[in-house]
C-alpha cells in the first residue's frame, strides 16, 4: 500500500468515527494528518465540523476560515461557517453567508436547506417553506428535507401537509420512526387507523432498529394505545421507550442539587434594592414552570393579543446567562462579589433584546415561553424589571405523567426515569418557594386546572396581570397563527378541553409508588 492509499484509508476511518459521533477521536486524528497535509481543505472542514459538534464554535470558525483563505469559494466550508454563526446566534452573519453561497451556486442543496432552517428558527415560515420546496425540487428523495418542511408546517398548524412530508420520510426509510412520533402528536387514533396498524406490525420485529428508532416508535405507540384506551399496552411501550432513553443519559442528581444551592447562595446575598433597575425597550412576558404544565397554552392565549408577539422557546436567556455567569461549566458563586455584576446584567439584558429583534416583529410586548426559565427568575427580576413572570403549574400526578409519556428531543436527562423525575420536581418546587420569598408579588401563579375549568374568568385575569387591554380574540387563542415548536403543538391549536384533567388516573396502577411520593410534596 503506497503513502496516498494509507492516508486515504486513515481519512476514511476518521469519517466513520465522525458519523458515529466520536468527534474527539476525529480531532486527534485529523491534527496528526494535518502535519503531513497542512491547509488540506477536506481535513480542515472535517476538523471544524467536529469542533462544531462538541460546541467549540470559535475553534470551528477558525478552521472554516482557514479553508476559505486557500479556497474562497469552497461551498462546504462556507456552509459550515454559516451554520456555526447560526449556532452561536449570530443570525445576521449567518444569513449573509448563506446568501453568498447561493450567489455562487443557486442549486447548492445543503446551503438552501440550512438557510431554510435559519428562516424557520426565526419564525419566517413562508420564506422557510419556499426554500425547502426549492431544495425538494432538486432532491425529492431527501429524508432530511421532508423532515424539516414537515416540522415547519406542523408548527403553524398545517397538520395535513406535515403528515404528508412525515409519511414521505417513512416511504424513503421505514426505519425513520421519528416520523411516527411526530405524526402521533397530532393524530387521534382508533383501532382501524392504518398508521396505528403499521406501527404495531413494525414493533413486532425491531431487531434492525437502533435505540433512537426504538425510542421514537415506542413513544408513538404509547400515545396510540392511550388513544384507544388500552392503558396497559400504552404503559408497556412508554416504559420501554423511557428505559432505553434513560440508558443514554448520565443524569447527575448531585449536580442538580449543587446548582440549586449555588443559586440560593448567590441570591441570598443580594439586596435587591441596591440594583439599578433599567427598563428595557421591549417588555417581556416570561412564561415558565415544569414542562407540560400549560406554558404553551398560556403563551397562545397572551400572544393572540394584537399588542403581543409570541417568540416561543428561544433559549436565548439561558445561553446568555451561561456565557456571563458561569465558570468552568458551573454557576460562579463568587459572581456577586464582582464589581461588574451590575454591568453584566445590563449586557445580558441588551443582548437578549437584540437577539429577539431577529424575529423582525413590531410589537413592544413579547412572550418568551421556556418552561425551564424558572431556574433564572432571580436574573429575570434584576435584568428585566419591567417584565412579567407567569408561573404555570398543574396537578403533580398529571404533570409527572405528561412528562414521562413524551419524548424531549433536546434531551432532558431527568425525564425518563421515575426517581429522577421526582427528584427534579422536588428541586423545582424548592426553588420556586425560594424565588417567591426573595421576590414577593412578582410571580403570577397560573393553575392549569383553574384555566381549564373557568377559562373566561382566568383568561381575563391573566390578560389584566399582563397590563393589556381586554380583547375578545384572547378567548379564541386556538385560531392564532403563531408558531408552536414544542410538544404541545396540537393541543394549543384546539379550544380548551377538559379531557387532559386527571389523565393520570388511567395509569394510577402503574405509578402508585411515584404518585404516593408526589402527594407528600
Amino acid at each position: 500500500m503506497n503513502q496516498i492509499e494509507i492516508i486515504k484509508n486513515k481519512v476514511s476511518k476518521l469519517v466513520n468515527h465522525y458519523n458515529i459521533g466520536n468527534y474527539r477521536e476525529v480531532i486527534q486524528g485529523v491534527n496528526i494528518l494535518l502535519k503531513k497535509l497542512p491547509n488540506n481543505s477536506y481535513l480542515l472542514n472535517l476538523l471544524g465540523s467536529s469542533y462544531q459538534k462538541i460546541g467549540h464554535y470559535e475553534t470551528a470558525k477558525k478552521n472554516f476560515l482557514q479553508v476559505l483563505v486557500v479556497e474562497p469559494k469552497n461551498l462546504a466550508a462556507m456552509n459550515n461557517l454559516a451554520t456555526t454563526f447560526k449556532d452561536t446566534l449570530d443570525f445576521e452573519k449567518a444569513e449573509e453567508q448563506f446568501q453568498k453561497i447561493l450567489q455562487i451556486d443557486s442549486k447548492y442543496i445543503n446551503g438552501i436547506t440550512n438557510y431554510a432552517n435559519l428562516k424557520f428558527q426565526l419564525d419566517q415560515h413562508e420564506e422557510a417553506i419556499t426554500l425547502y420546496n426549492q431544495a425538494l425540487e432538486l432532491d425529492n428523495e431527501s429524508e432530511n428535507i421532508h423532515y424539516n418542511i414537515g416540522l415547519t408546517y406542523q408548527s403553524y398548524g398545517n397538520f395535513k401537509k406535515a403528515e404528508y412530508h412525515f409519511k414521505e420520510m417513512l416511504r424513503l426509510n421505514p426505519k425513520s420512526t421519528g416520523a411516527d412520533r411526530l405524526i402521533s402528536r397530532f393524530t387521534k387514533y382508533n383501532k382501524d387507523n392504518n398508521h396505528f396498524k403499521d406501527m404495531v406490525k413494525r414493533s413486532e420485529s425491531v431487531e434492525d432498529l437502533n435505540d433512537k428508532s426504538k425510542i421514537n416508535l415506542y413513544f408513538a405507540l404509547g400515545k396510540a394505545f392511550e388513544d384507544i384506551k388500552d392503558f396497559k399496552k400504552s404503559f408497556t411501550f412508554l416504559k420501554k421507550a423511557n428505559d432505553i432513553a434513560n440508558s443514554q443519559y448520565n443524569y447527575n442528581k448531585r449536580a442538580e442539587y449543587k446548582f440549586n444551592d449555588s443559586l440560593k447562595e448567590i441570591f441570598n446575598k443580594i439586596n435587591v434594592d441596591n440594583f439599578i433597575k433599567k427598563n428595557r425597550e421591549k417588555k417581556i412576558i416570561f412564561i415558565l414552570g415544569l414542562p407540560r404544565s400549560g406554558t404553551s397554552l398560556a403563551e397562545q392565549i397572551i400572544s393572540s393579543h394584537s399588542d403581543v408577539y409570541g417568540a416561543g422557546e428561544s433559549g436565548y436567556l439561558e445561553n446568555l446567562i451561561k456565557q456571563n455567569f458561569y465558570k468552568d461549566g458551573e454557576l460562579n458563586r463568587n459572581i456577586i462579589n464582582n464589581i461588574q455584576f451590575n454591568s453584566l446584567l445590563d449586557i445580558v439584558g441588551q443582548k437578549y433584546i437584540n437577539l429577539l429583534k431577529n424575529f423582525k416583529f413590531s410589537e413592544n410586548i413579547v412572550t418568551e415561553k421556556d418552561p425551564l426559565n424558572f431556574k433564572w427568575i432571580g436574573f429575570i427580576n434584576l435584568t428585566f424589571p419591567n417584565s412579567k413572570i407567569i408561573h404555570c403549574y398543574r396537578n403533580l400526578d398529571d404533570n409527572f405523567l405528561s412528562i414521562y409519556k413524551n419524548f424531549f428531543p433536546e434531551g432532558l436527562g431527568w425525564a425518563n426515569n421515575e426517581d429522577n423525575l421526582i427528584d427534579y420536581i422536588k428541586n423545582y418546587k424548592s426553588l420556586m418557594e425560594f424565588w417567591k420569598k426573595k421576590f414577593p408579588n412578582t410571580i403570577y401563579d397560573l393553575s392549569y386546572e383553574g384555566l381549564i375549568n373557568d377559562q373566561s374568568i382566568e383568561i381575563k385575569k391573566l390578560i389584566k396581570f399582563c397590563d393589556l387591554e381586554w380583547q375578545d380574540q384572547c378567548l379564541d387563542f386556538h385560531k392564532s397563527k403563531n408558531s408552536i415548536k414544542t410538544l404541545s403543538v396540537a393541543e394549543a391549536r384546539k379550544p380548551i378541553y377538559k379531557s387532559s384533567l386527571s389523565g393520570s388516573s388511567n395509569f394510577k396502577q402503574f405509578f402508585m409508588r411515584s404518585f404516593d411520593i408526589l402527594k407528600e410534596l
